[in-house]
């Protein structure tokens, strides 16, 4: 019978059976990483790029950046109508779950057998599997709101600052605090 070979912490080589490069899971499995040498702009782990770190712009990056208006309000707005934008898709996302219009394939398949209430395992399974998706929605929905909220609230902050003698700034205030107030009851559930 063939083994690893590797040396162990003891010294003694290793007794595990080999996988097909010749090394056992433990001294020759999944690789750990790329070297150190190629750590620094390494992009494996980034999968949504929501925490992605930025080491530089590239030159179409720059030349890109330089067409966006840098006005605070004009930033909070485009920011406030993609969160919007994502809390809708969101909601109808669960909706179509709950109406039973899958988006994807739920890959339940196991044994066959019954329930206590008669109906089948991959029927149960499947319930069990859709209600998952619906409540990470519903918790993904829930920071989705509160990022709405904090950015209703800073741009309530730098209109307050700008001319708080304008009546119209003032107009604008008093509804977009109407505006923070349902979204916070909306959240907590309290507004329908």
């Amino acid at each position: 019978m063939k083994t690893c070979g590797a040396k162990t912490r003891s010294g003694d080589p290793c007794k595990n059976a080999p996988m097909a490069n010749g090394r056992c899971r433990m001294h020759g499995g999944k690789s750990t990483g790329p070297p150190p040498e190629k750590m620094k702009g390494n992009k494996n782990a980034v999968v949504t790029g929501e925490r992605e770190t930025i080491w530089r712009f590239s030159d179409d990056e720059r030349s890109w950046l330089s067409y966006v208006d840098r006005d605070v309000l004009i930033q909070l707005d485009h920011e406030i109508d993609l969160v919007t934008v994502r809390e809708r898709r969101m909601l109808q996302r669960i909706d179509e779950l709950t109406a039973g219009n899958e988006m994807g394939p739920v890959s339940v398949d196991r044994s066959r057998g019954e329930d206590a209430n008669g109906q089948s395992r991959h029927e149960t399974l499947h319930a069990e599997a859709k209600l998952e998706r619906i409540q990470r929605i519903e918790e993904a929905l829930t920071r989705v709101q509160n990022t709405k909220i904090k950015l209703l609230q800073a741009k309530f902050d730098v209109l307050s600052r700008i001319d708080k003698d304008d009546e119209e700034t003032r107009g604008v205030l008093r509804e977009l605090a109407q505006v923070i107030e349902f979204s916070k009851k909306q959240r907590d559930g309290e507004g329908d």
